[in-house]
């Protein structure tokens, strides 16, 4: 699904809020059974980022 993408990548992505969208970047800590990022963000361990929410991937600094 998100070929390309592999732990310890740097991805921005969008996140639905109530009243629109931010804009986050977090590391990749693992990948789910369907090849989804799963990234720390808001309080939850492994928050699964959809293709159509990925704005960038960056490389490992």
């Amino acid at each position: 699904m998100t070929t390309g993408i592999k732990v310890g990548h740097r991805i921005k992505f969008k996140s639905a809020t109530r009243d629109s969208y931010r804009v986050a970047t977090r590391v990749v800590r693992g990948l789910d059974s369907r090849g989804r990022p799963l990234v720390g963000y808001a309080g939850w361990r492994d928050f699964i980022v959809h293709r159509h929410e990925i704005i960038e991937v960056l490389k490992p600094r």
